[in-house]
């Protein structure tokens, strides 16, 4: 037997006291850099919760569209997402995510080039699903609208992140530290 997959560890690490890294002050700035279309190039993702080590990459392709006031995610074209881990007691594990549809969440964007993308977990809207296969035994599918809007939270979907952006290029680092360990979750994004 393993453990909890990673997004509920992280899920559990936040509920539990944990902080997430913002920056320290967010402006009213002139339009961001970060609204637009974009495509993944690179997801990776790292933790130690509890003892267990969780590294997770893939997910490539996933568009992103970003307004002033809301986030969509279009996983059609999205590569599958691995995790491997290792529990506090040395088994390991993989675990193989495959993202489809499109899921909607209302945001608070501030920040010109530099600054912080926040979800609103319990506006969730769309038809997206992640199915899970853990150590190749089909774990199922969950919808991710319904999920987040329980509370539930997905290192792959982060709800808080800090972003850099330039007009062709942007990356998205979510970290969360909480009593029992750390995750980062890092995302780089073309302009489509």
């Amino acid at each position: 037997m393993f453990s909890v997959p990673a997004r509920l560890m992280l899920a559990a690490a936040l509920a539990t006291g944990g902080a997430l890294s913002l920056p320290a002050s967010a402006s009213a700035a002139p339009k961001s850099c970060l609204v637009g279309k974009w495509k993944l190039t690179k997801y990776k993702m790292n933790g130690n919760i509890g003892g267990e080590i969780i590294n997770s990459q893939g997910g490539g392709g996933t568009r992103l569209t970003i307004k002033k006031k809301s986030v969509v995610y279009d996983f059609a074209r999205s590569e599958r997402v691995v995790t491997k881990g290792k529990t506090a007691d040395g088994k390991a594990y993989r675990m193989v995510d495959v993202y489809k549809k499109k899921v909607t969440f209302n945001s608070t964007l501030t920040g010109a080039k530099k600054g912080s993308l926040s979800l609103k977990p319990k506006s969730a809207t769309g038809n997206a699903t992640f199915t899970t296969t853990l150590n190749g035994v089909p774990a199922g599918t969950t919808k991710i609208a319904k999920y987040y809007r329980k509370g539930e939270i997905d290192p792959f979907i982060p709800v808080y992140a800090q972003f850099s952006c330039s007009a062709k290029a942007m990356g998205l680092l979510m970290e969360a530290e909480g009593p029992e360990g750390a995750l980062a979750s890092e995302f780089y994004y073309t302009r489509l």
